[in-house]
């Protein structure tokens, strides 16, 4: 009779001890994350100001171009309290910018920014440094719509997400 006890008492603790343990496996299954384009918060010193645009998550070898707008009109980039004519982007981990224009339409600006040799899957890919005007609270804002992106595939990424997070990947 004890060692039925032992073995009922045994069983239950097992089968408790399998059932918590099946619960806890679906912590350790994580969702697919989109592809994010994070665009950090404009950060100043004294007259001189940056923005660092990263990514996370890139699909397909990773992103390999990006272009923000595309004509006068269509500008993806949007700022104020920021002179138009200091502003210079800088390529980050293999990213080179071909071309920029941030003065034909006063407060908007467009880029394009590629890596000729692989995709980057998460990681800083520009930073945008210029000169604040006097007495001005900079804004640097960029609208999805109007970019886009593709992978090392040559597709497009689609489906992706905007993010204005205070940290960066690196």
């Amino acid at each position: 009779m004890k060692r039925r006890a032992r073995w009922a008492t045994l069983g239950a603790i097992g089968l408790g001890l399998a059932v918590g343990l099946a619960g806890c496996i679906g912590f350790w299954q994580t969702a697919v994350q989109p592809p994010t384009l994070i665009v950090g918060p404009v950060m100043v010193t004294g007259t001189e100001g940056y923005v660092v645009v990263s990514v996370a998550d890139m699909p397909d070898g990773g992103l390999a171009s990006i272009q923000f707008g595309s004509s006068p009109g269509n500008e993806a980039i949007t700022f104020t309290g920021i002179e138009g004519a200091s502003i210079v982007c800088e390529g980050k981990n293999g990213f080179v910018v071909p071309a920029e224009d941030y003065t034909t339409t006063p407060g908007k600006g467009v880029l394009i920014a590629v890596n000729g040799t692989t995709g980057i899957l998460g990681g800083e890919i520009l930073r945008f440094t210029f000169t604040v005007t006097p007495g001005g609270n900079p804004t640097f804002t960029v609208d999805e719509a109007k970019v886009t992106m593709a992978d090392d595939s040559n597709e497009f990424i689609t489906g992706w997400d905007l993010s204005d997070a205070e940290y960066h990947t690196r």
